[in-house]
């Protein structure tokens, strides 16, 4: 499979997704810790970023992998006012193995109206039409927020890998959902 970028910004009905990028620093970091608690009980990246000055790192190291196409972050604003709500995107990409990742969070006071559903859909979208086969959310298997997003989105529990996944208070057992494209294989001889 040839290599491909997605879009720098993506649009849904009621969402925008856009490219990471430091015009949304500020923003970030204030959904970031207006949310610190909730973030942190399932991702311990949170726990890294105490300073505006550690968001812009961040964002720097975010924009490196994009350019390398290794990882593909998106900033998810609401349509109707461009409030920051949280971030998306796949990483883990393989190209040859037609394969990514998600990972996904969103600021608490924007969970439960389903906008990651929305907005993992509509990524997915775009890596489906470019060629990827096989896409994966993994998660705690205790996030049961992060697993019904999966599940909304039509992705099925493949696998439970025992003590896979870092959580502070030791290793938690890993959730694997799976997707697969519905387009035709490419690149292969029959």
């Amino acid at each position: 499979m040839e290599k491909f970028k997605l879009p720098e910004i993506i649009k849904t009905e009621r969402l925008i997704l856009e490219k990471r990028s430091h015009e949304h620093d500020e923003q970030l970091w204030q959904a970031i810790d207006e949310s610190r608690n909730f973030i942190r009980e399932f991702l311990f990246w949170v726990d890294n970023q105490k300073s505006i000055e550690d968001v812009v790192k961040a964002t720097d190291s975010f924009a490196e992998e994009w350019n390398k196409d290794k990882e593909w972050a998106y900033d998810i604003f609401t349509a109707e006012d461009f409030k920051l709500i949280g971030c998306v995107g796949p990483h883990n990409i393989e190209f040859l193995n037609q394969t990514a990742e998600f990972g996904y969070w969103l600021r608490f006071s924007a969970t439960g109206k389903g906008y990651m559903t929305e907005a993992v859909l509509a990524v997915e979208e775009e890596l489906f039409k470019a060629g990827m086969h096989r896409l994966t959310i993994c998660c705690d298997v205790c996030n049961e927020k992060s697993a019904r997003v999966a599940q909304r989105a039509g992705y099925v529990l493949e696998s439970i890998s025992k003590e896979a996944t870092y959580h502070r208070t030791g290793l938690h057992d890993k959730a694997t959902y799976v997707k697969f494209s519905p387009y035709p294989l490419k690149g292969f001889e029959s």
